[in-house]
């Protein structure tokens, strides 16, 4: 007899698994539809703030372990990118990001895209082309960037 209620009742647990499954996904896919909007919206505020040269925006949004590796293949940590911007050494005069892809794993997102820049490097004037690969870490209730790479190519004449 006990056998048979365990079986019920396991039976009655299954089906009710089963029955909320599709919640439960949706709820997971909603979950990182909300995710992947507000890492867009990081990385857009991340743009803003490289071209404003606000070292407090970028206080919040780059995290303190940082790997940026520039299209010309300078490594800048959190404190020394901030500090080109501030001082003027470096002056991203526009940016313009086409986020084409963010990817959610766990606290994990890593965006792709493509970009116009117009930057002023030690005196110097450049337009470039870039694509890039992005990762954020989900950090003190804060999407962080953690690591930045990007690379130049010739973009399509117009």
């Amino acid at each position: 007899m006990k056998s048979r209620r365990n079986a019920v009742v396991f039976a009655f647990i299954a089906a009710a698994t089963m029955l909320s499954a599709p919640f439960f996904v949706q709820e997971v896919f909603a979950k990182d539809e909300g995710r992947e909007a507000a890492v867009k919206t990081a990385e857009l505020a991340r743009f803003k703030a490289n071209v404003d040269a606000d070292a407090k925006a970028l206080g919040l949004l780059l995290a303190d372990d940082l790997d940026y590796v520039h299209s010309n293949g300078d490594i800048d940590t959190k404190a020394s990118f901030i500090e080109s911007l501030t001082s003027g050494r470096r002056d991203y005069v526009s940016m313009t990001a086409d986020i084409q892809k963010v990817r959610i794993l766990g606290d994990v997102a890593i965006t792709r895209g493509l970009a116009k820049v117009t930057v002023t490097s030690d005196g110097k004037s450049q337009d470039l082309a870039i694509g890039y690969t992005d990762t954020w870490v989900w950090k003190d209730k804060r999407w962080q960037m953690t690591a930045w790479h990007s690379a130049r190519y010739q973009a399509p004449a117009k």
